[in-house]
């Protein structure tokens, strides 16, 4: 059967089976590594502290990392970790500010096959719902307590809406005030970024009726009430706390800095995000790459300029913005995985030469994945399974399949083996091979390693010259991140609890300090690591105050 013929048989699936297979599909792919990844540097672990700490002190508007106001996005994520730590009565473990995480990515995976399906049919629409499941990107987004993954479903629901009210010609109230809700939504999680694809896709659509009109459909008067009723009533409690404070930071600082420069050195020139894309949208990537000619040719098609307008104005305006994170460009791979699928079911091929062309390039990248596990684990001390055996037995079945679909008499079964392989590659790498990372995760070994104080609930940390988040989240919010100095004095204030981490390059200043206050200090413990969100080496001591006799 070949891979048009079997998508055309998944559309005859009911939508029952079709939604609740792509569930268990997106669940299968996100869910390895949810609970033992430790926090990562540096977002994740300040959205789960800044959480933690609204749980703690009952303030929901005001979001607070330790004493520092945390004005850079809005409270919509916080709201949602902060429900989940409710729901499950556990505040410190990741895995639960993850959950909204999750959550998002496979409502993501399904809002992805509904557009899809409204568009081409419910065959593409799966098809392109497995897609985003497989990502790279989407995988990092499920498995990180922040914003992206929840904001992409928030963006594809209003997309569905959007796309819904193009269709009926009833033009449903409920499809145009559900459009306004979910751009609330998203807005209150992440302010404006859903508009761009939504504007691309109504430009694309405007620029095709040559007209405006259809827009009165989206009953615009009464729709915007509903997005103001759900998005303004934080803002507008932030500005009189804050006193003005959010958009000066939020806006002012924040979104300026991104636009003006390359914000916290991750500036990069254009073409990045498209350098980076068969990586990012990896292992499917070469269906991507394969549908270029097919997506030229069938540019004319109104359902494939609205999916154009969706995702090259969202990717256009990433590209011209100074600063570039990975995760920006990912509410623009909805649209490209429908495009790739339905160039699949088309059937209508490019050249042999571009499809090997193609292979060859998503070949390299494959291998050099294969390549980078075995090199990590030499180099970190990995034991527990051979990632040379691992890489050869998952990834030559995928590059097989890989090839027979590209330039091969492809056919649906080459689909299905293509899918189990990146299923089974991305369970251990997320699952089992990152997580046994434990040099670079300093922070659980550095929590894991604080002494018992005799009389103590719970250890008083000051940590000088380590200073990651993920420090606090797992020692608690009144852990303190100082200089050398300061830590001394806090050992002096706190004799009984109190413990000092001394990374090396603050250890003169704190020894100095304890010989200036006539302390009497102890190592405890010590602790040789990689801070990876610093790319630097960190040798840490551990201190504690001698007992007065």
């Amino acid at each position: 059967m070949s891979p048009a013929a079997f998508i055309d048989r998944i559309g005859d699936w009911s939508a029952g089976l079709r939604y609740g297979l792509l569930t268990l599909i997106a669940l299968a792919f996100f869910v390895p590594g949810i609970a033992s990844l430790p926090p990562s540097d540096r977002d994740e672990s300040r959205f789960a502290q800044a959480t933690k700490q609204m749980v703690e002190t009952g303030d929901y508007i005001d979001i607070r990392f330790q004493d520092a106001p945390r004005h850079k996005k809005p409270a919509g994520i916080y709201w949602m970790q902060a429900a989940a730590v409710h729901l499950t009565g556990i505040a410190d473990e990741i895995w639960v500010y993850r959950m909204p995480s999750l959550i998002g990515a496979v409502l993501a995976v399904l809002l992805t096959a509904a557009i899809g399906g409204m568009l081409f049919g419910p065959g593409i629409g799966f098809g392109a719902g497995v897609v985003m499941a497989s990502s790279v990107l989407l995988n990092v987004e499920a498995r990180i307590g922040k914003t992206d993954a929840m904001l992409l479903a928030a963006t594809l629901a209003a997309l569905a809406c959007l796309i819904r009210v193009l269709q009926m010609r009833a033009r449903p109230a409920a499809s145009a005030y559900g459009f306004w809700a979910a751009l609330g939504l998203g807005f209150l999680i992440k302010g404006p970024i859903p508009f761009l694809p939504v504007v691309g896709l109504a430009a694309a659509e405007s620029w095709r009726q040559r007209s405006l009109g259809w827009m009165a459909a989206l009953r615009p008067l009464t729709g915007f009430l509903v997005f103001t009723a759900l998005a303004a009533p934080w803002f507008v409690a932030i500005t009189i706390i804050s006193d003005g404070g959010f958009f000066a930071e939020s806006v002012g600082k924040d979104l300026a800095a991104k636009v003006a420069s390359g914000q916290e050195s991750h500036g990069a020139p254009p073409g990045l995000y498209l350098a980076l894309a068969p990586l990012t949208f990896w292992p499917l990537s070469l269906l991507g790459l394969i549908a270029l000619p097919w997506i030229w040719r069938s540019r004319a098609r109104a359902e494939v300029w609205m999916l154009l307008g969706w995702a090259v104005l969202t990717w256009a305006i990433f590209e011209a913005t100074p600063t570039k994170l990975a995760h920006y460009v990912l509410p623009a791979y909805p649209a490209l995985a429908i495009l790739a699928v339905a160039a699949l079911a088309d059937g209508d091929w490019p050249a042999r030469w571009w499809r090997w062309l193609c292979f060859g390039l998503w070949a390299l990248i494959t291998v050099a994945l294969g390549l980078a596990m075995p090199v990590l684990a030499i180099n970190t001390g990995i034991t527990g399974f051979d990632p040379f055996w691992f890489a050869g037995v998952i990834l030559l079945p995928a590059l097989w399949a890989a090839w027979k679909l590209a330039v091969g008499a492809g056919a649906g079964r080459h689909l299905t083996v293509w899918l189990i392989c990146a299923g089974l590659f991305t369970g251990v790498v997320f699952g089992r091979f990152l997580p046994g990372l434990h040099p670079v995760f300093v922070s659980p070994k550095l929590a894991a390693m604080l002494p018992d104080r005799p009389g103590c609930e719970t250890p008083f940390l000051a940590s000088a010259g380590y200073s990651e988040p993920s420090l606090v989240f797992l020692t608690g919010t009144r852990t303190k991140l100082v200089g050398g100095a300061a830590a001394a004095d806090h050992l002096a204030a706190e004799p009984a609890c109190g413990v000092a981490a001394v990374e090396q390059r603050q250890l003169k200043p704190f020894l100095d300090r304890v010989a200036e206050n006539g302390q009497k200090v102890t190592a405890a413990g010590a602790l040789d690591g990689f801070n990876y969100a610093r790319g630097k080496r960190v040798l840490i001591t551990l201190y504690i105050a001698e007992p007065e006799r």
